[in-house]
This record gives structure tokens, sequence and C-alpha cells, in this order.
């Protein structure tokens, strides 16, 4: 910018002093207006241009902080009304975009640590026991059974963790996708999966299903189904029900009703509430349903809750 300026007024100079020489000395009065006229719009246009480089070196050392992580950067006020200024108002969304996704990204590192935490002290004094010969052999089994179950837990949960990160990933790139899923097999498909927790909870299930495709791939619409009937299996008193219409998808169950301060963040990972913490289940379907765009909520019955997924146009599903 200051390498323009620069040129922009030696030309003006130049062009100036030809007309100063062309014309003579003394230069007649239309000359005279005429160098007049080119000082003014010399002085108007450097001034414009040094206030114009002004509010774009503001709007640099904006972005350089941010760059760094400084987040707590105010938005630039300029007094302007120009592209200039769409520009700023484009930078100032961006900001507030990484400073969310940042306070995710922290939080998310901040639930998982403390989530690990956990199992890998059971598994740390399990081992220090058996090392320490602190267990007799014929108890042995019962360590080695807990060290397995819990790794294997933490696995799932780390698997969990890289595929909510591939979905971000896809996310991010905004790539239509032309895949299409068949709900009403894929769910009786989730239903017989499911069929010996139902019978061992003692709960019916009843749905009501229309032959309806999705868009998007199999395995993320399982996940979603997994998520939602596995929390609808945990806190159903009775009954089960799951509908799917050519516009959405619906869960629910006639269990406790959710906290309405606990509606607004159920989605989020690793959320605390009443009924204890919940892991990256509804995060991934959350995730799930941006992707493919849909809008997912949740909602208080009369008696129970509902999960419900709707397209948020129609090219996200077809019958």
């Amino acid at each position: 910018m200051r390498t323009s300026i620069r040129d922009f007024n030696l030309v003006l100079w130049i062009f100036l002093i030809l007309c100063v020489l062309l014309l003579g000395n003394p230069l007649p009065p239309t000359a005279v207006v005429l160098v007049v006229l080119i000082i003014l719009l010399n002085l108007t246009i450097l001034c414009w241009l040094f206030f114009l480089q002004l509010d774009i070196q503001k709007m640099l050392n904006f972005c350089q902080a941010v760059r760094i992580g400084n987040y707590d950067q105010k938005p630039i006020a300029l007094s302007r009304n120009d592209e200039i200024t769409d520009l700023n108002k484009e930078i100032a969304a961006m900001k507030e975009y990484l400073q969310a996704m940042h306070d995710a990204k922290s939080q998310m590192i901040q639930n998982i640590s403390h989530n690990l935490k956990t199992p890998l002290s059971v598994i740390m004094l399990s081992c220090e026991m058996l090392l320490d010969g602190d267990v007799e052999p014929a108890q042995v089994q019962p360590y080695y059974r807990q060290i397995y179950q819990v790794s294997e837990k933490m696995l799932k949960e780390i698997e969990r963790l890289l595929e909510l990160n591939r979905i971000h990933h896809l996310i991010s790139l905004n790539e239509p996708c032309a895949l299409e899923t068949d709900m009403q097999e894929l769910i009786e498909n989730r239903i017989e999966a499911f069929a010996p927790l139902l019978e061992k909870r003692k709960l019916k299930i009843e749905t009501a299903l229309y032959p309806v495709r999705f868009k998007g791939k199999r395995e993320h619409w399982e996940t979603v189904l997994d998520n939602l009937m596995e929390n609808a299996v945990r806190y159903a008193q009775t009954t089960v029900k799951i509908r799917c219409y050519p516009q959405s998808l619906a869960v629910y169950n006639d269990g406790i009703r959710i906290p309405p301060e606990m509606l607004r963040k159920i989605f989020d990972p690793y959320v605390k509430g009443e009924q204890g913490k919940s892991g990256l289940g509804l995060a991934m379907v959350q995730s799930i349903a941006d992707l493919y765009d849909y809008r997912v909520s949740v909602e208080n019955k009369t008696q129970g809750v509902e999960f419900k997924l709707v397209g948020k146009t129609k090219g996200g599903m077809s019958s």
C-alpha cells in the first residue's frame, strides 16, 4: 500500500511538471486552473489512500493478533461504508467462529483428559496390585478381566473421538453427498440388534415407518439410531417409540423429563446433569445432523422425552 501511494503521487507530479513545461511560462489562466485542480485531486486521493492504509493496517493487526490466539480483540470500528467495511465484518465474523472453535476444542480436551484419567487410574491400580503380588492366585482372573474391560471402553471412546473429528472435517469441506440410506430397513435392523436389551428391560417398542431414504452414509445414520435408541432404552420406563416420515426421524421414551437448563446443552460432549454424565453419543448425533443438513432437537413431552431430526431442505431426504 505504501508503494502504491508513493507511485501514484510520483506519476501525478510528473504529469504536472510536464504540463508546466509544455504550456510554457507564464501559464495561461486555463492552465493555472488545471494545475490547481490536479494538485487538489492529488491531495484528495492521497488523503483517501492514507486513511485507507490506516484502516487496512488496523485490520492486518487484528488478523495477526487472532492468528496467534489472541481472541480478546474487539471488532474494529471503521467510519466508512464500502467494500472495506464488508471485509472488516467478515473478518470479525471469522474471529468469532475461530474463538468458538477454540473454546470448544479446549473444553473437549479438558473433558477427554478428565474422562480418561479415571479408567487409566483403575488400570494402573490393578496392574500395581498384580505386580506387587497383593492378589491371591485364585483372584487374579477378575483383575485381568477388569483391565480388559476398562481398556476396551477407553478404546471405544477414542474411536468415537476420531469419528467425531472425521465428521467435523467433512462438515468443513462442505461437499455434496450422493449416497442415500434406506431408513425403514436400517431402523428394523437396529431394532433387531437392540431386541435382547429391550427384552431384558421389559420394554415395548412402537414404530411408524415410511419407506423413505435419507441422504448420507448408512454407517452415519446407524450411529445416529444407535445413540438415540441407546439413550431411549436407558431412560424409558415402559415404552420406546420410533417414527420415520419423509421429513423427519423421531425417537421417544417415556422416562423422566430433562431439566430445562440441560435442554440447551444436551448435545454438547460430556455434559453432566442430574441423570449422570453423557459421553459423545448425542454430540455425534448433532454433528451428523449438521453434516447432512438436518435440524436436531429435544423436547419434553407430557410424559417422557423425544429427540427429533428434521431435514432443513427437501434435498436431505427422498421417498
